[in-house]
């Protein structure tokens, strides 16, 4: 394949990165795309640094056997914690998930008090807050761990008319609201799916889902790299290391229609 044919590797502890590949098959309809879940060691926001350096270290080992032009690391857990490692392990060129949306937050915040739900591990790494602030010093940033998010999406819980969405994710958002937030960050890659539930709890505040602005950032970036394919046709191939089944069932609330082969099983 020419480097325009090459594959968008994609990747994420589990289903939730899917968040990310279904915003770039929106945005870049025509481009090949690898997704793997890393479903055996689901969730990545509960491990420790080490752990989760590792863990990643072996998905992108596993995806740099094919023919990679770029790869999004699709968890915030994964970004915030070993995007470092991984760019001087592999010579592709990495994107992340953190900054594009910390830079969108940065830039669209109007009282500069910014708000950030994420895993417990993104939470403690800071990431969000060091990013945000290297775009806007003046923002005032406040994260919150959490940690019921990820289970209740995982298990297809995240509608505006369930009662128990809206009593856990009330509870978060008070806790950051006590700030006086304008803008909050979705900084985990299942939140997305909670965006309907979110908004009809704090309707006037600025959301940012952290998986649209990755893509966005993807999109310019091939553009200007003259790397955009521009061929009509696609090839989407999706990979987990545990339970195909349970992925490519709880695969369709994340993408609909657009998931249209089955998770390939595979150990790393």
């Amino acid at each position: 394949m020419s480097n325009k044919e090459g594959y968008i590797g994609v990747f994420d502890s589990g289903i939730g990165g899917l968040t990310v590949a279904g915003s770039i098959m929106k945005s870049l309809p025509n481009e090949n795309i690898i997704y793997f879940g890393d479903t055996a060691h689901l969730p990545y926001g509960t491990k420790s640094e080490k752990q989760i350096r590792e863990y990643a270290l072996n998905d992108v080992t596993f995806l740099s056997k094919f023919d990679l032009k770029a790869l999004v690391i699709a968890c915030n857990t994964a970004d915030s914690v070993a995007k470092g490692t991984l760019e001087e392990q592999f010579d592709i060129p990495i994107y992340g998930v953190i900054e594009p949306a910390s830079h969108m937050a940065a830039r669209t915040t109007k009282n500069n008090r910014i708000g950030v739900m994420a895993t417990a591990a993104t939470v403690r790494s800071q990431a969000y807050t060091r990013t945000i602030h290297w775009y806007n010093d003046q923002a005032e940033v406040f994260s919150l761990a959490c940690p019921l998010l990820v289970p209740l999406v995982e298990n297809g819980r995240y509608r505006k008319d369930d009662i128990v969405v809206t009593t856990v994710l009330q509870e978060y958002l008070d806790q950051l609201l006590v700030h006086d937030v304008d803008t909050i960050v979705l900084g985990c890659t299942h939140y997305p799916l909670l965006m309907d539930a979110i908004s009809s709890l704090v309707p006037d505040l600025n959301i940012i889902s952290s998986s649209e602005a990755a893509a966005e950032t993807l999109r310019r970036s091939l553009i200007e790299q003259d790397l955009l394919k521009e061929t009509p046709g696609s090839t989407r191939r999706y990979y987990v290391s545990d339970d195909p089944d349970h992925f490519h069932e709880n695969a369709v609330l994340f993408l609909g229609d657009e998931i249209q082969a089955e998770a390939e099983l595979v150990r790393v």
